[in-house]
């Protein structure tokens, strides 16, 4: 799904990832509580929605609100520890970056990283996603633990530079404002005890060169079994229910209003920021990525604008075919009786 307002300036892109592991259900909810608020159905607490239209105008924002169906499917259907796809394989071990290395404490339940690098139709589609969006900021959505990621998972360092710097402010904002400092903050391999091998967030820093790549987890309970997944992973009640989807659905917003600022201090060219007419222009979109490579673009989300478009087409051009024909036989008719004086 793709949220953006039809202003002249198609800004800041932002892509999010929920409900990659089947058994974290929590995650899905947050999108539908996300969406809704940004359809104005629900509202948050301490967050002015009078400024939505505001933040809307700067931010495309792309929504996976369940990247793992069948594994979602199995959880629903009594398998509540299950985190693996449809067919057992664990789509956050299925990128390429670093993929199928085993860490000692290795569990084939757990991790099985597939065939190949991107053997699994949910890592394609997201992959495929990801280049045709080509965002700025990142964010894949998990729960079991409260933490604001960013690169790396595979190795216990953050990337070198600038950037590093940034990405860590923000999470720190992040984690005062809406976690009250109870977030882990840092790399994933670094802070979550282990190393992951072949994981989104580091494919879409790495090989995507996506400026701001984050994992955040949004909920655990430290006090539950090993053996019910389902309280580890996901709010009980109501309350809790309703605390992790609004405190998560405002910290979403604050990275929405101000991500373009944290952008701007890593030197983002804001110059590359396309007008919304050079985003729709035509059926088959081209435009230049912030990185000055070309690529064509088609855009799911834009199927009916294209079919207007061309339903347009055709009714000129049938319209300009009866008008022509209409002009040649008003012709003919005009010239038909001259002929014909001539003859006699």
């Amino acid at each position: 799904m793709t949220v953006q307002s039809f202003g002249f300036f198609l800004g800041f892109l932002v892509f999010q990832s929920f409900g990659q592991h089947g058994r974290e259900l929590i995650t899905s909810e947050l999108a539908l509580r996300l969406l809704s608020s940004l359809s104005e159905e629900k509202s948050i607490p301490n967050v002015d929605l009078s400024s939505l239209n505001n933040i809307l105008e700067k931010i495309v924002l792309k929504v996976v609100p369940m990247e793992n169906l069948n594994g979602r499917k199995r959880v629903e259907a009594g398998d509540l520890c299950e985190r693996r796809n449809g067919r057992g394989v664990d789509l956050n071990r299925n990128w390429s970056v670093d993929w199928g290395k085993k860490e000692k404490d290795y569990d084939p339940h757990e991790e099985n990283p597939g065939t190949a690098p991107f053997s699994e139709p949910e890592t394609q589609i997201m992959r495929k996603l990801s280049k045709s969006f080509d965002p700025h900021i990142w964010v894949t959505v998990h729960s079991g633990m409260e933490a604001l990621f960013m690169p790396y998972d595979h190795k216990n360092t953050t990337p070198d530079g600038l950037a590093t710097h940034v990405m860590k402010s923000m999470l720190n904002d992040v984690n005062r404002l809406h976690c009250k400092d109870r977030c882990l903050v840092g790399s994933g391999g670094g802070s979550v005890g282990y190393l992951a091998h072949g994981t989104a967030t580091d494919y879409m820093y790495d090989v995507m060169k996506v400026p701001m790549a984050f994992t955040f987890e949004i909920y655990g309970d430290k006090e539950a079994s090993m053996k019910d997944c389902f309280r580890m992973f996901n709010p009980v009640d109501r309350t809790t229910f309703n605390r992790v989807v609004n405190d998560w659905s405002a910290a979403f917003f604050t990275i929405f209003k101000m991500g373009p600022h944290w952008m701007d201090l890593v030197h983002f060219n804001s110059s590359k920021l396309e007008s919304i007419d050079e985003y729709l222009e035509g059926y088959l979109i081209e435009r230049s990525s912030r990185y000055g490579k070309r690529m064509e673009v088609l855009d799911l989300g834009m199927q009916e604008i294209r079919t207007y478009f061309r339903l347009f087409l055709l009714s000129s051009v049938l319209l300009m075919f009866m008008f022509c024909s209409r002009i040649s036989k008003s012709k003919y008719a005009t010239i038909r009786p001259i002929v014909s004086a001539v003859s006699l």
